[in-house]
């Protein structure tokens, strides 16, 4: 199927509009194309863990699912189908030491209906914060 990526900004504001939680996390798209989506969110105060100077791993989570979904763009009909995450393994490994945090996320198996990608998540020294493995199912929009 021929798919044509949107422009990284225009990517951004769909995103950011489609969920509060993209807007107040400030995810932006940097790049995108078959099976490959980089993203990435300023380190700023909404990101903060408990503990003075951390990250919490919901966001980081969060984060990571968001550039899983967005690399499999391309591999399903966009508008009537939709993919939902059915599995998620997240590692962390430390906390960022200076934003923006950048995750990189790529396609490792695309089935008729499940797919899986891995994504790895640095900050600005491009030392590895987290790393997470997730498969999604494509579902018909309205099914």
């Amino acid at each position: 199927m021929a798919y044509t990526f949107r422009d990284p900004l225009e990517a951004t504001e769909d995103l950011r509009r489609r969920s509060p939680v993209h807007e107040q996390m400030q995810i932006s798209v940097v790049r995108q194309e078959q099976g490959v989506a980089i993203l990435s969110v300023p380190l700023t105060e909404n990101l903060r863990g408990v503990a003075e100077g951390s990250i919490h791993g919901g966001m980081l989570a969060t984060l990571a699912d968001v550039a899983s979904g967005f690399c499999l763009e391309g591999s399903f009909e966009l508008g009537s189908e939709f993919p939902v995450t059915t599995d998620m393994h997240i590692r962390y490994y430390r906390q960022p030491q200076e934003g923006p945090l950048v995750a990189e996320a790529t396609t490792v198996h695309r089935g008729r209906r499940l797919l899986s990608c891995e994504c790895s998540i640095v900050d600005a020294a491009q030392r590895v914060l987290a790393r997470s493995t997730a498969t999604y199912m494509i579902l018909p929009v309205g099914g």
